[in-house]
């Protein structure tokens, strides 16, 4: 999780606040989130084939004062760690308001992006925002790369986008996302080289599916057969790599996801999940996890994060997660990673016991 998210800036922060929160978590109190992800806007400048949220038709952006006074509630309760992504969220006019604002509260804050609109101009805007991450997507070489995001030379804008934050925004980590599925596992391992030779980080997702938006008119369904030898051969290859930033635990589970067999082992155990992280969408609504309520009942985070938490009813919500098992079905590295390595006693169970015994 360390290759994935930058906290070497903010580093005693962010021992403290988890600190803060094994205490609570401990004593049997009231859990507060650590960790945050923002679906700013479901507005996108890509159709990508794996993807169903440009395709929902309330499209938005979450406001920007809904967002400041979120974020500023966020930091007094704990929370350290902030994504923000979309949609695309440089389709947002004043997007680097957000991201200073969320800078100004919490630690360390993420940006997740296609990369198509970040010039030498915006590289620079990161920067002087204090950003601490930047994640970005290719999924293939160029031509597998524009046939799953259905946009002519977007592959070529994304690495330029890579070389203008190196350029221009030395020391924000930057990540490189991509999306296994059968349309594109020949090429990740031409992609995987290429992106060692960029310097950059690089983490990979397997094919997950999205719901369907009440009122959605575009078509949308993924495939998820895979040849489970073709996927076993790349997590081999990928697991000698050492820019690639999933844990091993991770890669090693994927081929399960695929087949429909992760069903032993880390997901028998109780999901506390839910207890360090919750989710807020463009419609100003926040949910304990997406996934685990189905995108839906979410909690009008404008009624205050404090209420909604301490509520019997979200309490009760959490409660339900424990035994949710739906990330067998949804493998988000959003999700997975830090159930490994949070609390402490997942990581010394997935990270430090299994190191040791040479597992991982």
């Amino acid at each position: 999780m360390s290759g994935i998210v930058n906290i070497r800036k903010s580093l005693l922060s962010v021992l403290m606040r988890t600190a803060r929160w094994h205490l609570r978590h401990y004593l049997g109190r009231v859990d507060f989130p650590l960790a945050a992800t923002f679906q700013l806007t479901n507005r996108c400048n890509l159709r990508c084939v794996m993807c169903n949220i440009p395709n929902n038709p309330d499209q938005s952006v979450l406001p920007f004062d809904l967002f400041r006074g979120i974020v500023k509630e966020l930091k007094g309760l704990g929370c350290c760690y902030a994504s923000l992504s979309g949609g695309e969220v440089l389709t947002i006019r004043d997007f680097f308001d957000y991201l200073r604002e969320a800078k100004k509260h919490l630690p360390s804050v993420n940006t997740v992006t296609n990369g198509l609109l970040l010039d030498e101009a915006a590289a620079g805007e990161f920067k002087s925002a204090g950003a601490d991450s930047v994640s970005l997507s290719l999924d293939g070489m160029e031509k597998t790369h524009e046939r799953v995001r259905n946009s002519p030379g977007a592959f070529l804008k994304t690495v330029k986008a890579i070389e203008h934050l190196k350029k221009r925004a030395p020391g924000v980590r930057i990540v490189v996302n991509t999306v296994i599925m059968r349309s594109n596992i020949d090429d990740l391992y031409g992609l995987t080289k290429f992106v060692e030779r960029l310097g950059v980080k690089h983490k990979f997702q397997p094919l997950n599916e999205h719901p369907r938006f009440d009122g959605q008119k575009m078509p949308y369904a993924v495939d998820r057969d895979m040849d489970i030898r073709q996927v076993k051969a790349l997590v081999e290859y990928l697991l000698k790599r050492k820019n690639v930033a999933n844990s091993a635990y991770f890669l090693r589970s994927i081929p399960g996801y695929f087949s429909k067999e992760n069903n032993r082992g880390f997901f028998d155990e109780r999901c506390v999940l839910p207890s360090f992280f919750c989710e807020f969408r463009e419609n100003g609504l926040v949910y304990p996890c997406l996934a685990g309520v189905a995108w839906r009942d979410g909690y009008p985070a404008g009624k205050g994060l404090r209420n909604i938490f301490e509520s019997a009813e979200y309490r009760k919500e959490v409660k339900r997660l424990e035994g949710c098992r739906l990330c067998q079905k949804s493998y988000s590295v959003c999700y997975i990673e830090p159930r490994l390595t949070f609390p402490v006693t997942n990581f010394l169970k997935y990270k430090l016991v299994s190191r040791l015994r040479g597992t991982v």
